[in-house]
């Protein structure tokens, strides 16, 4: 693909153009003469206390509560220092508010005696384990700021590509005016496009979904992380939902993106094209969510002054370029518009060239693994309407009860909790993650019992786990897996079994490191690396072909694949047919 015109569309968009296409819905106005040669305003280190950091909470308070030193819970992750007033004139509702709680009826009482913890207190010790003929694992405190060690290794960098659907050349049939930009995409490693008949397609005039950007915005920060949280915090981004769940739960845990909430699920919406003011508050976040340095007054007349949108356009205004259009009441940025896969390619390299780069923050709202936990307190803990000691008791949990987490934290540690069908607030202090009787990560507390995958993971290494920490499954008990694997596939068997009479014919389940290594050298590559096999963590099982009528050909292998993953099961992409290591019989416990 030719760059030509390194500069040329970037000086005439600059100047103030605006005939592009609908379809590019990116025009630029005039920038200042800093923008795209600046750095962005200081952005905090990890870590670092940020003076003029966001203070909002993830949750809206209770009509009743009464001012408190904890933080306040209006429902914004607004990056402004201080509440402002709701914004007026936009075109649309933030498409990623921060969660909203469903009404809640009137408390219960605080019986007298129970605990409430404060989030900044130590957590509470937990009480010691009944002794146990066979080792087990301990118990540990739950720590929202702990890397996931549920986690999975992260997608690999893509390599430098050219594409062969864009060309800067004036005349051509595949000219872009964003192709120097597009090129830059490719030789970064932001995108690698999609393989065609005629090559590489970028696809410059398609409209980019919010899932892409979030690839983007991964990979433009180098790629950084080494493993990502295994489950999803959104109920729409899993891995059987979208290729990019990855880097969107990567995203999450830094507080750049937050979804939105529908009733007592988180969505991110994956697939839905990127609107202008998702690309703002998304490219804003992920830098840190900086101080803009911008004049008293909003740079545009269609984003009200003082709202989120504000501080984001401000300061993409004045760290990268003006984008908009000149409207009768003056420059309109017009955040309900989308972008093309072009447009948000020019958008990331000014971006790239303004000095732009990944900065972590004390983001007010993060969302991490989902996980169960269980409660270890003296008395009983308080599950709150908001993240605030100020808010309403809405019922408690005694010692050793069981709850299971969303993902979601605010920046005081407060915890947000599902609890019969409505979502909850507790203070992390008192919480544990479940060692012997939780339920898979993610799922609703109640449903199955057993390890999860992070207690197995604290307490000992794959392959190396006892079979007391184990589960068998009921028709063959000689195979264990995670209990919490196990239940959900007991789940699975008993709607196999009413459709075709048998059992799930499973040949093997979890596998020790000596089998890891004798896999190894049985079937060398096909196996995986001995101490990193799903098998070794009790979370993976292969099926047995002489056992499944009709084979991996049968209706009973359609229905079982097609079904698996409303039970937490799975044939992973890699596995399938046209995966890069097809195993027709290798399914994997995703929770």
């Amino acid at each position: 693909m030719a760059d030509g015109g390194g500069t040329g569309w970037r000086r005439s968009l600059l100047t103030g153009i605006t005939t592009l296409t609908a379809a590019s819905t990116l025009a630029f106005a005039a920038v200042p003469a800093h923008a795209a040669t600046v750095s962005p305003s200081p952005s905090p280190a990890a870590g670092e206390q940020v003076d003029d950091a966001p203070v909002a909470s993830a949750e809206p308070s209770p009509e009743a509560s009464v001012a408190s030193p904890e933080p306040s819970s209006t429902a914004t992750s607004s990056p402004r220092p201080t509440p402002t007033s709701s914004p007026t004139g936009t075109a649309k509702p933030d498409p990623q508010p921060a969660p909203k709680p469903d009404p809640d009826p009137d408390p219960d009482p605080k019986p007298s005696g129970t605990t409430d913890p404060a989030p900044d207190r130590e957590p509470a010790a937990a009480p010691p384990a009944d002794p146990a003929p066979l080792p087990a694992p301990e118990a540990t405190p739950y720590d929202p700021d702990a890397p996931a060690s549920s986690g999975v290794p992260a997608p690999d960098p893509i390599g430098r590509v050219t594409f062969d659907d864009v060309s800067g050349v004036l005349g051509d049939p595949t000219y872009s005016e964003f192709a120097a930009a597009i090129a830059w995409m490719g030789r970064a490693g932001i995108d690698g496009g999609t393989l065609t008949e005629a090559g590489r397609a970028f696809a410059p005039e398609l409209d980019v979904t919010r899932g892409e950007f979030a690839a983007f915005l991964y990979r433009l920060a180098g790629s950084p992380a080494t493993v990502v949280p295994r489950g999803s915090p959104f109920a729409d981004a899993g891995r059987r939902d979208t290729e990019h769940a990855a880097e969107i739960a990567w995203l999450a845990a830094q507080g750049v993106v937050v979804g939105e909430r529908d009733g007592v699920r988180r969505l991110f919406r994956p697939d839905d094209a990127l609107t202008r003011g998702d690309m703002a508050r998304m490219l804003y976040r992920f830098a840190g969510a900086p101080v803009a340095r911008k004049a008293d007054a909003a740079p545009y007349a269609d984003v009200a002054g003082g709202s989120q949108m504000d501080d984001a356009v401000a300061w993409l205004a004045a760290e990268v370029a003006e984008f908009g259009w000149e409207g009768p009441d003056g420059l309109e940025y017009r955040p309900e518009e989308t972008l093309t896969r072009g447009a948000a390619a020019a958008v990331l390299f000014l971006a790239h060239r303004a000095g732009v780069g990944f900065a972590a923050w004390d983001a007010p709202l993060r969302l991490v693994d989902p996980t169960v936990v269980a409660v270890a307190v003296d008395s009983a803990l308080n599950l709150r309407t908001g993240p605030s000691l100020a808010a309403d008791v809405a019922g408690q949990r005694a010692d050793g009860e069981t709850l299971a987490t969303t993902g979601a934290v605010t920046r005081s540690g407060w915890v947000e909790v599902r609890v019969d069908g409505r979502l909850l607030w507790v203070s992390p202090d008192y919480l544990e993650v479940e060692a012997t009787a939780g339920a898979t990560a993610g799922a609703t507390a109640g449903e199955g019992a057993g390890t999860t995958r992070p207690a197995l993971a604290s307490s000992y290494r794959n392959g190396m786990i006892p079979a007391s920490a184990l589960c068998g499954l009921s028709w063959n008990p000689g195979l264990l897996l995670a209990c919490g694997a196990a239940a959900d596939l007991e789940r699975l068997d008993a709607a196999f079994e009413a459709t075709f009479g048998l059992h799930i014919p499973v040949g093997g389940a979890y596998r020790d490191y000596a089998g890891q290594v004798a896999a190894t050298a049985r079937y060398g590559g096909m196996a995986a690396v001995p101490g990193t096999s799903n098998h070794g963590w009790g979370e993976a099982i292969d099926l047995s072909e002489p056992g499944m009528p009709g084979g991996w050909d049968g209706e009973a292998y359609a229905w079982l694949i097609a079904t698996a993953p409303a039970f937490g099961w799975t044939l992973p992409g890699w596995a399938r047919p046209d995966g890069a290591k097809p195993e027709p019989w290798h399914l994997e416990h995703v929770g």
